[in-house]
């Protein structure tokens, strides 16, 4: 048993020195936050749901609003509408999927399945490790770099848009360089196979269309019982820094990272590279529960949790189904591009100019 621990410790000793790393800045992080961190936790604590009364105010503000802007009037309602068509769709659709299911087919014909791959669940832990060293370096270096070039109030909300970009880029590279690299798959072994693209791009409409009444439903009851039970829920970080962001060139680059970067990132790790080693060992339903379970996890925020998770399940499947990345990254994208837009439908209408 010693030996077997030697052996491990030897065979893994750049990564076990990447997580002492990680845990080490961690610990001096959580022992020493800075006087800004301490005030930003202050702040967020301070929000609180709206009332009753407050709710009625706001409605009628955005009514004014809406009858002076005749364009973002009509963006609401276009948007409304397209919105109760996607809707309709989506039932059909998902009626059609039911019917195939109780008459004992499959919801979705099999075009191909995931690669083999070669690199085990272990390899997955090495990605994860020297990502997270990645990004705990890169916030030493920031600090060493602001600290020398003495700024101590540089924009923040650039600052982290740079940052997670910086960070997608980076989680690209680590997983193409474990796959490409060391495994010698390809961008195959990844899932990144570009035959029958228009078919699978149909495939992916289709099955977001279908998901689209499981989202509405999710959130109904998201909705419901944060009512019920005064939940004050959390901002996520991308929608934080949306809402803070100004001027053009940071928005555009604040809307690349979440709908184009991130989703790509996020696919081929969660999808392309975790996955087939789920798959190979516990089975393909309990890998698909499995890695949307943790895909939902790492968002960090309860609210959004079910619905990160029905999308996870789709993005599984269609990879599954398929055995090509592309229609999940395009799920991934059109998700993300459609929560963008009411993110910032939402900005020019409730958030006082």
């Amino acid at each position: 048993m010693l030996d077997k621990i030697r052996k491990f410790a030897f065979e893994n000793r750049v990564y076990l020195f990447l997580l002492s790393f990680i845990i080490a800045t961690e610990i001096f992080l959580v022992l020493s936050p800075s006087p800004e961190r301490k005030e930003k936790l202050a702040e967020k604590k301070s929000h609180k749901i709206l009332t009753a009364q407050e709710v009625l105010a706001q409605e009628e503000s955005i009514k004014e609003l809406l009858a002076r802007d005749s364009m973002l009037g009509f963006a609401v309602t276009a948007s409304t509408f397209l919105s109760a068509v996607a809707l309709l769709a989506g039932l059909i659709i998902g009626i059609r999927c039911i019917a195939r299911k109780l008459n004992g087919r499959d919801i979705m014909a099999a075009y191909g399945s995931p690669p083999e791959v070669r690199w085990q669940f272990i390899d997955i832990l090495r990605v994860i490790v020297t990502f997270y060293f990645f990004a705990y370096l890169l916030q030493w270096i920031e600090a060493d770099i602001l600290g020398l070039m003495n700024i101590k109030n540089p924009n923040e909300v650039l600052f982290d848009v740079l940052n997670a970009t910086l960070m997608d880029v980076i989680g690209l590279v680590i997983v193409l360089f474990f796959a490409v690299n060391k495994f010698k798959s390809g961008l195959a072994g990844l899932g990144l196979i570009f035959k029958n693209t228009a078919r699978n791009m149909r495939l992916a409409i289709g099955g977001y269309f279908t998901l689209i009444p499981v989202l509405a439903i999710i959130m109904i009851l998201v909705f419901i019982g944060i009512r019920v039970f005064s939940y004050e829920p959390p901002e996520t970080k991308a929608l934080e820094m949306l809402y803070e962001a100004k001027g053009t060139k940071l928005l555009f680059i604040l809307t690349a990272l979440v709908t184009i970067i991130g989703p790509i990132a996020e696919e081929l790790f969660f999808r392309g590279f975790a996955y087939p080693v789920f798959r190979k060992k516990i089975g393909v339903r309990n890998a698909i529960l499995v890695v949307s379970f943790i895909f939902a996890m790492l968002h960090m925020n309860i609210v959004s949790f079910f619905p990160i998770l029905a999308l996870g399940i789709l993005l599984a499947y269609l990879y599954e189904k398929t055995g090509s990345i592309i229609p999940s990254i395009a799920v991934h994208i059109i998700h993300n591009s459609a929560v963008i837009f009411f993110v910032f439908l939402y900005k020019l209408i409730a958030i006082p100019k």
